[in-house]
Order: C-alpha cells, then structure tokens, then sequence
C-alpha cells in the first residue's frame, strides 16, 4: 500500500459508530483527501469495485462498517463501469467538483449502475435537483450556517429521500438539537467528549486511583509505598493481579501478590496500565469511543516516539501525553485545570499546553494526522525526524494494535 490513511468516525441518533470515512494524504495538494488512482491499476477482469479495495489494504479500516470513500471526477469516471458489489461502501464525490454537465452526466450513469453516492450541501441549492435524483446520501457541513438555513437544507433532502449526515457537530447541544429533525446521521469531535454531568458524578477523586496515579507520576517512585496504596483497595489489586495473569499481557505462570505485581510491572509499564485505568474510569458512563480515541492516540504518540530513535523516558512521557491529550474531552474541564488535579509530568504538561518542545512535535504531528490536516502535518514534520509517510505507517499498525488490545505488550 502505497498511501497514507486517516479514518473518521459517523453516528447514528443513538451515538453508535456506524461507518467511517476514509481520507488519503496528497503530498502534493494538501486539501485533496481522495482515493489515488493508483489503487485502481489492476483492471483484470470481472472488475468488482469492492474487491479492488479490499486488495488495497481498504479492508482493515471498515471493523464490518461502512466505508465512505471520496473520489475526484477523473478517478470516479474511471471506475464507473466496475461492479458494485456491496451495501458496505458509499462513494462521496469530492466538494472540490464543479457541479456542470459532464459531472451531472457521471452521477446519472453512477446512479443506474446501483451506486451509493454522496454529494456535498451544494446540490441541496436551488438550479440542482437533478443531482438529488440520482444520489443516495448527502452530506450537510453544520459550521458557519444558522440552524434555519440547516433546517431547510434538511428538510430538502428529506424530499428527496436522501439519507443524510451532518458534519462539523461541535457541540452535545448542537447534536440534541438536529437529532429532533430526525437525521440520519452525524460526525463531529462531539462524540469524544465526555458529558460534564457525568463527569462531576465519577467519584475518581473519592476513591484510591487518583492517589496511586499521582504517584507513579512521580519519576523513580517508590515500589514500596506504592504496594502499600494498592493494598489499601482490593479493588485495585485484583484488576491489576487479574491483568497480569491473563494471556493477553503475553506472559507464562500467575502472579499471586502485590508485592510480586508491582515489581513485575516495573516503572514504565505500571505508569501506562494505571493511566489507562485512570482514563478508563473516567469515562465509564459513556460509549467505548472517548476511551478508544485516547487510546489510540497515546499509542500512536508511543510509536512514533519508538520509530525515531527515542530513549525510554521519552517514549514513556509521549504515551502519557497522547492518552491525556483528551483531557479536556474525558473530564470536561479546563486543559490546565484537569493538568494540576492529575499532576503530570512538566515536560508533557508543556506539550498539552501547547509551550514548545521536543514533545509538542510528536503530539502535534499524530493530531495532524488523526485530522487529515495534511497541510498542518507537513508543517510540524518539516525538519525533524517525523516523516509523513513514518506517521502513516505507523497508523496503520496502531489501528491494528487497538483493535487487538495489544499496545501494552
């Protein structure tokens, strides 16, 4: 596979992850987030669509969802006679398009063919009916618009019988408010933000967690009296005994104390399992994907930091700074606020405040690209020892990881 991929989640009304949309990195034009035509070079015959996608590489970013792809007009014109095979793709042309003729001429044949297709809020304009006639979905931008001109546009699609989705959802309020015009579906950072409500009622603070992940914080902590905090809760204890024995962590025999467990961990591995305990309680009233974003990002941040040559600490410290990069989001406080409750180190404090550093680079890179922001990823990686493409890569193999639960082997 010779592109870079980045996967976007869609919702539906319920807030269950029902697709994704795939956007590839351009190198050379930053804001083009399409499929390349180079992963149509194999034109033996039958031509089926979804089997080409599939020897791409395409597959390992759908986890049995739908897939909505983006294709320019050439690329699209290429592929308009392949066989279209499955309800499990949706091919959104590119809002880069001029809506003319030619185009018009395109969607129609795509339509006939029994393509499931996406265009942009332009077509929902007066003068461009005939391209809701022949499309299956539509793809509404939220942002910059009054909640009127949305409602209308919405309701516009509804006459067409489109399924529609509503992208740059920033808000819980604002995703409350379109769910009552009873739309399909949804995409936005919205979904990985953790409800203020909820968040007041964990009682973190109350419990021992908190004490034992400031202290592993702490750099060269004390084993000892961390064994004692652990067994001042049996809870804590036995998640941490249970963890250790399953064979997942990728090891032989049981461990049978907590002595024992505390020094099996070691330092580095013990500061990783309680902040992904810390983060995982934390978000323990809402859906699996606030604590899977801040996962997959932490473990990102760690493989880059691993791929350029970094020493353990920094490895460490680009981990923990991936996983509370989503601070603000997991706890719906203040970036600062949230840093000085949990008492992280200064130098990955710096780089969730955004003060240069070494760190900043890492993370700022790994956003970059979780945002297909190509054009922000270039910049950050410019004269570095991040490269695009290493970050790509390394994507990929974080996707697996996370899928696998294996980013703590």
């Amino acid at each position: 596979m010779d592109f870079s991929v980045v996967r976007q989640p869609i919702f539906n009304r319920q807030q269950n992850k029902v697709a994704y949309q795939i956007s590839f990195m351009n190198k050379t034009q930053f804001s083009d987030k399409c499929i390349p035509m180079s992963v149509f070079s194999d034109r033996s015959d039958p031509r089926k669509l979804n089997d080409l996608l599939v020897h791409a590489g395409l597959n390992q970013y759908s986890d049995n969802k739908v897939l909505i792809i983006t294709f320019e007009k050439n690329t699209f014109k290429n592929i308009i006679d392949y066989f279209f095979s499955s309800r499990g793709l949706v091919i959104e042309l590119s809002k880069q398009e001029v809506l003319d003729t030619e185009l018009l001429d395109l969607v129609q044949k795509a339509s006939r063919n029994n393509y499931f297709l996406m265009m942009d809020d332009r077509v929902l304009y007066n003068g461009f009916e005939n391209y809701l006639k022949n499309i299956s979905h539509v793809k509404i931008s939220v942002k910059n618009k009054k909640r009127s001109l949305v409602e209308s546009l919405i309701n516009k699609a509804k006459r067409f019988n489109l399924r529609i989705i509503l992208d740059d959802i920033s808000s819980y309020e604002e995703f409350k408010q379109y769910s009552l015009c009873k739309v399909d579906f949804f995409k936005g950072d919205v979904f990985s933000k953790q409800n203020l409500v909820e968040v007041r009622t964990n009682t973190l603070n109350e419990g021992i967690l908190l004490n034992v992940f400031q202290h592993v914080m702490t750099d060269n902590y004390c084993y000892k009296e961390l064994t004692s905090i652990f067994e001042s809760d049996i809870k804590l204890t036995h998640k941490l005994i249970s963890f250790l024995n399953t064979s997942l962590y990728g090891r032989q025999g049981t461990i049978g104390s907590i002595k024992q467990a505390v020094c099996f961990m070691g330092e580095n591995n013990m500061r990783k399992f309680i902040s992904l305990l810390t983060a995982q309680e934390l978000t323990q009233t809402r859906t699996t994907d606030i604590y899977t974003k801040a996962v997959s990002r932490a473990r990102f941040c760690e493989l880059v930091a691993i791929n350029t040559g970094k020493n353990k600490t920094f490895i460490d410290r680009a981990f923990l700074a991936g996983l509370f990069s989503n601070l603000p989001d997991i706890l719906g406080l203040d970036i600062q606020e949230a840093l000085d409750m949990l008492k992280v180190n200064d130098e990955i404090k710096k780089a969730l405040l955004g003060q240069e550093c070494d760190l900043k680079k890492y993370l700022e890179s790994v956003i970059a690209f979780e945002q297909a922001d190509w054009q922000l990823l270039h910049s950050v990686t410019e004269g570095n020892d991040i490269s695009p493409d290493l970050v790509g890569r390394l994507y990929n193999q974080m996707i697996r990881e996370v899928r696998n639960n294996s980013y703590l082997h």
